[in-house]
């Protein structure tokens, strides 16, 4: 059985690359499931619960449709 994966993004989301970070959140299947600080505690926090966890690449590219916006952590 493989694992579900989940992908950490940053957010308030902005096209604007100066815009602050303000927190994190962990995306499963479509949908916001946990919200952090910081990028290592939320992917920590979705390691901890079983998931394939990934994370941006670049801040601003988070389309989960392409696999090169994503690293796996």
């Amino acid at each position: 059985m493989s694992k579900t994966h989940a992908y950490v993004e940053h957010r308030p989301k902005a096209s604007n690359k100066t815009a602050e970070t303000t927190h994190h959140v962990v995306i499963v299947n479509g949908e916001e499931k946990h919200t952090t600080n910081t990028q290592e505690e939320a992917a920590d926090w979705a390691i901890a619960k079983g998931y394939a966890v990934h994370v941006a690449r670049e801040r601003h590219l988070q389309d989960r449709d392409q696999p090169a916006h994503w690293r796996v952590y």
